[in-house]
């Protein structure tokens, strides 16, 4: 009965037309990645809270989603199987054997379903980094000892978390602990924990459980472990005072914002909350496409009930002086310059 009141309220979510976004500067997915100069960070767009950093011999995912799946254009419904579309993914997916951590946010099925081919196939050196629920999740699919669960040393409130690095010592993140915006008037769905590792992977998207919410912090490191480039990533839009980075009095700003526009409506001051506080220089906007079934090859349309407009006033009425903002295609590629490099 729970599973069918839930899919009757994401009926209702989806009701309305997708967003037409044929009016928006996307920036377009290129054919070929192109090269990275030493002294920029590549960003590509993986779509919905996907993306692939890569900063000189250091690369980081956040979670990818290629499959998308529906049922005839509607949410998945609770007697649909849901499973990873492998074809889709090898197709669409970037090779990312340079890439030693993966960040997943939180675990519902359009940021985790996919999670464990690419780590099986495109990121075979990667970690991944998340709740208990993520990996009791995805246990069955991934070998335990590249799963890493963070509840007890994530940051909360104004309390540092600890950093994690990776073997290289290029990269280190700090888990936040955050939240997920309700969906719908209020509502949030798929919440929940797991408890114990899952024989299997969820046979369908309401038990691809939400557990506990993290934004994370990730710095990029120069040859002598010092932070030359800093990320902030949220995969869930959230209330202003939920997600945001300690205060580490390292000197070191945010440079990159990675947000999220979908159910940004059903919060409090968002984007406009994080982005006075951590004042990005650049902004990117994620999980702004509709993904009911969506190609991530396109046509593109928005994500249902939210005016991406809006979320971009908002937004612009927030930055720095120097701050600016971009909403990237599905596999697009951005080079952004990486300005905080030491000098001997």
């Amino acid at each position: 009965m729970k599973k069918l009141l839930q899919t009757l309220g994401l009926a209702v979510l989806v009701s309305g037309c997708a967003t037409n976004v044929d009016h928006l500067p996307l920036v377009p997915a290129q054919p070929v990645t192109p090269e990275i100069p030493d002294d920029n960070i590549s960003v590509q767009y993986l779509g919905v809270g996907g993306f692939l950093m890569r900063y000189q011999d250091a690369a980081v995912l956040t979670g990818p989603s290629f499959t998308n799946p529906d049922f005839l254009g509607m949410p998945p419904a609770p007697f649909q199987t849901i499973e990873p579309d492998k074809e889709r993914i090898d197709r669409l997916m970037p090779a990312a054997a340079d890439a030693s951590v993966m960040l997943v946010g939180h675990a519902h099925y359009d940021h985790l379903l996919d999670v464990p081919h690419v780590l099986n196939n495109q990121a075979p050196n990667a970690r991944v980094y998340g709740s208990v629920t993520m990996q009791h999740t995805i246990a069955s699919e991934v070998d335990l000892d590249r799963i890493v669960a963070v509840n007890g040393r994530a940051a909360v409130g104004n309390t540092a978390g600890d950093w994690l690095y990776d073997d290289q010592r290029r990269v280190r993140v700090m888990a936040i602990r955050s939240e997920h915006s309700p969906h719908f008037m209020g509502i949030k769905f798929l919440q929940g924990t797991y408890q114990q590792e899952l024989q299997a992977l969820p046979k369908n998207a309401f038990d691809w459980i939400e557990g506990q919410t993290f934004a994370w912090l990730i710095d990029f490191l120069d040859a002598e472990g010092r932070p030359v480039y800093r990320v902030h990533y949220q995969d869930a839009a959230c209330n202003a005072d939920k997600g945001i980075p300690p205060e580490l009095n390292d000197g070191k700003r945010v440079d990159l914002s990675l947000q999220t526009v979908g159910a940004y409506q059903e919060v409090d001051d968002y984007p406009e909350g994080l982005v006075s506080e951590i004042q990005p220089r650049v902004s990117i906007l994620g999980h702004w496409e509709d993904f009911f079934g969506n190609n991530p090859e396109g046509p593109h349309r928005g994500v249902r009930l939210a005016d991406i407009d809006a979320y971009i006033e908002r937004l612009e009425g927030a930055l720095p002086e120097d701050g600016e903002w971009l909403i990237p295609e599905p596999l697009a590629t951005m080079l952004l310059p990486v300005t905080d490099i030491q000098s001997d």
